[in-house]
């Protein structure tokens, strides 16, 4: 294979993995299983853009203003993707793969990681973004942004929304059973349940 073809394989898989990753980060935010973690991304879901309120607004409404964060990405992500790092470094050194690589393979994973899952992902809450307009990207960034509506506004009965993990793509979503395109009556008794598991975020607001 040449260097070339090599280039873009490690590229493409680091976006593949990357998107896995980032499902699975996300799913992991959304289970409670971590409470401190989850805590942290509820104030997005429940303060910022809860269930009931408009999804987007003329500006994005930051969840991080006032704690540890990078950007706007807080600490409920930088903490395990850190530890996400650190044992990618250690496969890279077991398996003794080369420096270039594993340099194509942070960089990707570090750029589609902030294209995807900070920029795009607040791209989705703002009114008027240059992706609706554009001929190109307006279809798919609509479908994007409709699925991520239904991430905020689906809730189970025990207060955890549990569809579309997703950013910009929901192939994870399709194959482990987590895709929705909405369209269920609103759960009012498990919004209750989110507001008494996630009590806590919503005295900090006030």
């Amino acid at each position: 294979m040449t260097s070339v073809a090599m280039i873009a394989t490690w590229a493409t898989g680091s976006c593949i993995s990357t998107e896995l990753l980032g499902y699975w980060l996300h799913r992991l935010l959304h289970s409670g299983a971590i409470g401190s973690l989850s805590r942290n991304h509820m104030k997005h879901h429940l303060v910022m853009y809860g269930p009931l309120q408009e999804q987007c607004s003329k500006t994005y409404r930051d969840a991080t203003e006032g704690n540890l964060s990078l950007g706007n990405i807080g600490r409920e992500w930088l903490f395990p993707a850190g530890v996400l790092i650190a044992c990618a470094l250690g496969v890279f050194q077991i398996f003794d793969v080369r420096w270039m690589y594993q340099l194509i393979y942070f960089a990707t994973t570090l750029g589609w990681s902030f294209l995807m899952f900070s920029y795009l992902h607040d791209a989705q809450h703002i009114e008027g973004f240059w992706m609706e307009r554009n001929w190109l990207l307006k279809k798919w960034f609509a479908s994007a942004r409709r699925r991520h509506e239904v991430h905020h506004q689906t809730i189970d009965d025990s207060g955890l929304m549990h569809k579309n993990f997703g950013i910009g793509f929901f192939v994870f979503d399709r194959l482990f059973g987590t895709l929705s395109e909405g369209g269920s009556a609103f759960n009012q008794a498990g919004y209750q349940s989110a507001q008494e598991r996630f009590q806590s975020v919503l005295i900090d607001r006030s």
